[in-house]
């Protein structure tokens, strides 16, 4: 209804306006010699291309204000809040995720030094920086910034992955090959739900 009334305003202002114009416009012509003949049929002309002008101009107002908002957030919290989240964290998630998924070869051999050094490492690519760039970048996916974190469902995706990712790193600590290699194919499964839910290529496409 405040949209409607503002538009409202709006369009009686610009028709005031044309209705001016168009009254100096026919008071000059009849205020012209005698011998000349007003034009009334320019100004009539010229007031209806005015009003044309603000008709369409007040429709194409009313669909912009009626536009609904895009799913991915167009509204407070989404739209450029996203886009900037995604410029910042999908590089780091996503070399943190190739590095991830590249253990599964070592993992094969009976190795666990690799998955070592992706738990230690600070470097990006890591599990400390992936993992920070993972949750913020599913905070991102929101439609209000009032909504709480935890009930969104792409931080509840994330979140499930990271705990399994807890699990696997108590088996990497006892040097527990089995437990590693099963906490990793359950996290790899939760993984693809995350990446799904933050918009980024499933697993198998990561692999390549």
């Amino acid at each position: 209804m405040r949209q409607f009334i503002t538009l409202l305003s709006t369009t009686s202002l610009l028709l005031m306006l044309n209705i001016s114009n168009f009254c100096d416009a026919f008071s000059v012509n009849n205020n012209n010699s005698p011998d000349v003949k007003p034009n009334h049929d320019v100004s009539r002309r010229t007031l209806f291309k005015s009003l044309s002008s603000i008709t369409v101009t007040s429709i194409g107002i009313l669909n912009v204000q009626n536009k609904p908002a895009s799913a991915s957030g167009g509204a407070t919290a989404g739209g450029a809040y996203l886009l900037s989240a995604k410029q910042r964290y999908n590089q780091r998630v996503t070399d943190g995720v190739k590095a991830f998924l590249a253990l599964s070869t070592s993992l094969e051999s009976g190795s666990l030094e690799e998955t070592k050094a992706f738990f230690s490492t600070e470097e990006q690519g890591g599990w400390k920086d992936s993992s920070a760039a993972g949750y913020l970048l599913s905070n991102a996916f929101r439609r209000s910034s009032t909504t709480p974190p935890d009930s969104l469902p792409s931080v509840k995706k994330w979140k499930a992955f990271s705990a399994e990712l807890d699990v696997l790193q108590k088996s990497l600590k006892k040097k527990d090959l089995k437990g590693v290699k099963g906490s990793y194919e359950k996290a790899e499964v939760l993984l693809d739900a995350y990446l799904d839910a933050v918009e980024l290529p499933p697993v198998i496409e990561m692999r390549m």
